[in-house]
């Protein structure tokens, strides 16, 4: 059993707890799932319990952590790495091999596993995981998605008796999210290990666990039973959602059930489907044309002969799985190369200016993009030095990047450093830092990565405005919820082609791998929002 008994921890760049006297058990074989607002704390009480706070982040810690008979808060880092495992919001941080085969190896070359033993665990799990083809490639040429699933797979080769996973489904497209969910409440069930997630995406894995515990943001922790828990506007699945709006009680916690109950009442419920807005700009200028657009590092083509236009007022999303060629297809379109053997051909135009032959300067005027890696644009060392860096390079009013980041993240101390932010709230830096500079086209990559559905709310409401002022967007993006709400043009990559391309309402329809969690239970295209579902007057 891990015993965690008033833990508090404190950053050194803080003075309050992020964590207040937390006190938990998990027992053997327990699939618990952590959730809170963006920047709660989540990460941080991950950390603490296998000490990667404060060993490796300084900052107070108080408290003790047991696992079984083992004081965890007073061991040494290699005693702790036999008994815990961690998988990062940044997992490609925690690599220290170069290829999928001896990452997925090291962790059982470090405790002792013989090379039998070694090969077939490699082998079952790399089947799981989808990563068999990928054995033999280099980390820094896969995507960030398969990244992910290569730091979970080293994870669980490993076979500790714990397992911490931060946001692991983040990068992840539905389809391998959802096997990799299932493939955690498997190892947690046969083979007695404890399991410990937190995740934004609460309607991916609420219907796989065991106990929920929450972190609020005055600092203090509950853990309840996952049919016990409450939760807040922050936290609550649509599902929960739409159960309440619904009057469904008990509330459903699968996708299956809510789908049985609304078949089984369906003649009680109305469905209305957007007719659309009217634009106060010219929707029909091409702020972007991209024509036969081709990325490649070295033979694999990561990218292959993409077309399509992205006109004033709207946004274009980019989904597939994971290497499907997303991320190479922003950085083509932003005019720079995404490695130093990456080669780009095809024809961008921006404003009908060609953006790769711009200095830096003339192309920030083009494009704005928020890489899936928003710590790469982060050098200063706290929030307030980067925020006011923004205002003097953008020529803004002081404070203006300020106020965009707060509506996105919140209020937060200015003397953090910023890799204290969680993934969200560097990728809200990073996004407010570029909105400032007035771009016509901006470039999101994965930008719903650790936020919560607040958080997601106000982006969405951001994206809204840049809309409205006549800027095209183009969002590499897993999250079919959130590109069902906001997005205009889908376009679906395959092995870096485009095999399927529409609106929202044409291309999320029921029954596909891409169906958002409302279009899948009415089973009707194009309802995406609870405000699009009513309860029949008798």
């Amino acid at each position: 059993m891990l015993r965690i008994s008033q833990l508090s921890f404190s950053y050194s760049t803080t003075e309050e707890a992020v964590i207040k006297r937390a006190s938990l058990n998990f027992n053997e074989g327990e699939f618990s799932l952590v959730i809170g607002p963006t920047g709660s704390g989540k990460t941080t009480l991950l950390k603490t319990i296998c000490r990667l706070a404060p060993n490796f982040t300084g900052g107070k810690f108080e408290g003790e952590i047991w696992l079984d008979d083992t004081e965890v808060s007073q061991s040494q880092p290699n005693q702790i790495a036999e008994l815990i495992g961690y998988v990062g919001q940044n997992p490609e941080l925690g690599f220290v091999t170069q290829t999928v085969r001896e990452e997925l190896a090291y962790g059982m070359e470090q405790l002792g596993f013989e090379v039998e033993a070694m090969q077939e665990r490699i082998s079952t799990f790399a089947s799981l995981l989808e990563l068999s083809d990928l054995l033999d490639a280099n980390l820094s040429d896969i995507s960030g998605g398969e990244q992910q699933r290569v730091a979970i797979g080293a994870a669980l080769t490993a076979g500790q008796k714990i397992l911490l996973l931060d946001e692991p489904t983040s990068a992840l497209d539905p389809e391998i999210a959802d096997k990799t969910i299932k493939l955690l409440r498997r190892l947690a069930s046969e083979t007695a290990t404890t399991v410990i997630l937190s995740e934004h995406r609460i309607e991916r894995v609420l219907e796989f666990v065991d106990s929920v515990v929450q972190v609020q943001t005055d600092g203090r922790v509950i853990k309840a039973a996952a049919s016990l828990t409450n939760f807040d506007n922050r936290t609550e699945p649509p599902i929960f959602s739409l159960g309440k709006k619904l009057g469904w009680q008990p509330l459903e916690l699968t996708l299956e059930k809510a789908k049985q109950r609304w078949q089984q009442n369906s003649k009680s419920y109305s469905t209305s489907i957007d007719k659309g807005t009217k634009q106060d700009h010219d929707s029909n200028l091409d702020v972007a044309t991209v024509h036969d657009l081709s990325v490649s590092y070295g033979s694999l083509q990561a990218v292959v002969s993409v077309s399509f236009s992205a006109r004033a007022g709207t946004l274009t999303a980019l989904m597939g799985s994971n290497g499907s060629g997303k991320s190479s297809a922003l950085w083509g379109i932003q005019g720079t190369k995404p490695s130093a053997d990456a080669k780009v051909s095809g024809q961008v135009l921006i404003k009908n200016q060609d953006p790769a032959i711009q200095g830096i300067a003339e192309r920030l005027e083009l494009v704005a993009m928020v890489p899936q890696k928003a710590s790469d644009l982060l050098f200063l060392n706290s929030l307030g030095r980067e925020l006011g860096e923004s205002d003097a390079t953008s020529e803004s009013e002081p404070g203006t990047t300020a106020k965009i980041f707060e509506k996105l993240a919140g209020r937060i101390n200015p003397a953090i450093h910023p890799r204290d932010l969680s993934t969200g709230q560097q990728i809200a830096l990073v996004l407010a830092s570029q909105l400032v500079k007035g771009a016509s086209l901006i470039l999101l990559d994965e930008p719903t990565r650790g936020l919560d559905y607040i958080a997601k709310r106000e982006l969405a409401e951001t994206i809204g405005k840049l809309k409205s002022q006549g800027k095209a967007v183009i969002m590499a993006s897993h999250d079919v919820e959130f590109v069902a709400e906001i997005g205009d043009q889908v376009l679906i990559l395959e092995s870096g082609r485009v095999v399927n391309s529409g609106t929202p309402t044409q291309v999320l329809s029921p029954g596909s791998k891409y169906s958002p969690q409302l279009t899948e239970i009415t089973q009707t295209p194009g309802v995406f929002r609870l405000d699009q579902i009513a309860v029949k007057n008798v």
